[in-house]
């Protein structure tokens, strides 16, 4: 799947998106997206923003290209294309301004991209307590749209929450389930975050979203996926093949425990102490099998320094399996991932810088025609 693709319906033929029999409801001005400087008006099913070009044009490549596309207007008499004029898109207009329908967009999807664009304060990457639909409304459409920034604050946020070294996820196994997470349970959120990146092709993401939703009984997993609406089949059958493979993985290290502590064992160990209660170790995340706890937890008349080489055995024996963790779900090692996350990253801000520069001849010129609340708008978000 390529990122920045989209499908714009460049003209209008039933702007409520319904069919022509049914009873629809004309979509209307946005309150908070309706700009009296505003130089196009993009129409959803039930939200109608006047916005403006250059700054969507601005952190867009996807408006951007869009606008460059020749105007074509067309005789209703004869059919034939009549002089360009020069707008950039085919001549539906609102109020004498182009109107693009954005197809497929729900309005209020679009209403929260839109206000992340223009305004700092709506979206905050530190802040957890965001609601659960604004953060998938900003993944998928800065994903569709090619907003870059936007796209790249909210995967460093998703990259903080779901981390990629094992100690880190630990510690959301541990404690990160206490507290609710865009405005509900964690775990409720897990699956959601995972149909929306699964969709978005947020690749680096994924391992880590395909672990944290394999810490439960198949039944629960069936139970939550339905909850969050539903995955993509190839989604469902990667997150039930990976969370067998975990499985399998954590099973075999379990069982190679006596193996592993007669490995490391001192003389008197190897003779006195042994590994029992194996059946008893159970849990799909490698939090369950942490080293000092499970060597405490499973070995009987260990010495000290046995006790502590065995925790260490056990350590990196975690560790080995965290590292397979993306090819379980049929991803390259977490390197590679963040290689290329790293990569997206950086071209992303430097395409971004290029075209503040270029726009801020632009912004400087028109914002003090703007009214204040709309000049405020555009330059905080630039």
């Amino acid at each position: 799947m390529q990122e920045g693709r989209c499908n714009l319906k460049l003209n209008v033929e039933d702007i409520d998106g319904e069919h022509e029999n049914a009873p629809t409801m004309a979509p209307k001005p946005h309150e908070s997206l309706w700009f009296p400087g505003g130089d196009i008006v993009l129409s959803t099913n039930t939200y109608l923003f006047k916005v403006h070009k250059d700054l969507l044009a601005l952190q867009s490549s996807v408006f951007r290209d869009m606008f460059q596309i020749p105007a074509i207007d067309v005789d209703a008499d004869n059919e034939q294309p009549v002089e360009d004029n020069g707008v950039g898109i085919t001549a539906d207009l609102y109020e004498g301004l182009p109107l693009v329908a954005l197809a497929g967009d729900e309005g209020k999807d679009v209403a929260h991209l839109l206000q992340a664009v223009y305004y700092r304060e709506y979206y905050y990457r530190d802040n957890d307590k965001t609601p659960i639909e604004t953060i998938i409304s900003l993944l998928l459409l800065s994903n569709k749209y090619d907003f870059r920034h936007i796209r790249n604050e909210v995967t460093q946020q998703l990259s903080r929450l779901y981390p990629k070294t094992l100690a880190a996820f630990d510690h959301v196994d541990e404690d990160g389930y206490s507290d609710d997470l865009f405005g509900m349970s964690r775990v409720y959120s897990d699956y959601r975050l995972l149909k929306a990146c699964h969709l978005a092709d947020i690749i680096f993401l994924l391992p880590r979203l395909f672990y944290a939703c394999s810490g439960f009984e198949v039944h629960w997993i069936y139970e939550e996926v339905d909850e969050a609406g539903g995955l993509d089949p190839s989604c469902l059958r990667t997150l039930l093949t990976g969370k067998s493979k975990l499985d399998l993985a954590l099973r075999a290290f379990i069982a190679s425990l006596p193996d592993e502590f007669r490995s490391i064992s001192c003389p008197t160990c190897k003779v006195g102490a042994y590994v029992s209660r194996l059946h008893q170790q159970e849990g799909s995340h490698l939090s369950a099998y942490k080293g000092h706890a499970l060597a405490q937890s499973v070995l009987n008349n260990g010495c000290q320094l046995c006790t502590t080489e065995f925790a260490n055995r056990i350590e990196d024996k975690r560790e080995e399996i965290w590292e397979q963790i993306p090819s379980y779900y049929g991803f390259p090692e977490w390197e590679e991932l963040l290689e290329r996350f790293d990569e997206t990253k950086i071209q992303s801000v430097l395409a971004f810088d290029c075209r503040v520069q270029s726009s801020f001849a632009w912004l400087t010129a028109r914002t003090p025609r703007m009214p204040a609340r709309e000049a405020d708008a555009v330059v905080g978000r630039c």
